[in-house]
């Protein structure tokens, strides 16, 4: 049997004078990676999850973070 992965990206909109705490927040969950960040307060999130549902659960922490103001899931891939 074949592993399946789902490979996903986010939009976060933060506030700027929060990034680096948001950042070493992000850092903490294991299936997260970080490419892209802006001072301006945009984030890309990059997610390898074994299912949707755990998609859906990063998601959820990454809105919950102190100083996010916006997470939208913008792409969504299985290998």
């Amino acid at each position: 049997m074949t592993e399946v992965v789902h490979i996903s990206s986010l939009l976060l909109r933060a506030d700027p004078q929060k990034m680096d705490q948001i950042l070493e927040e992000i850092a903490t969950i294991e299936m997260a990676e970080v490419p892209v960040a802006d001072p301006s307060g945009k984030i890309i999130v990059t997610l390898e999850t074994e299912n949707q549902g755990k998609i859906v659960e990063a998601l959820t922490q990454l809105q919950l973070l102190d100083g996010v103001v916006n997470a939208s899931l913008v792409y969504h891939q299985t290998d």
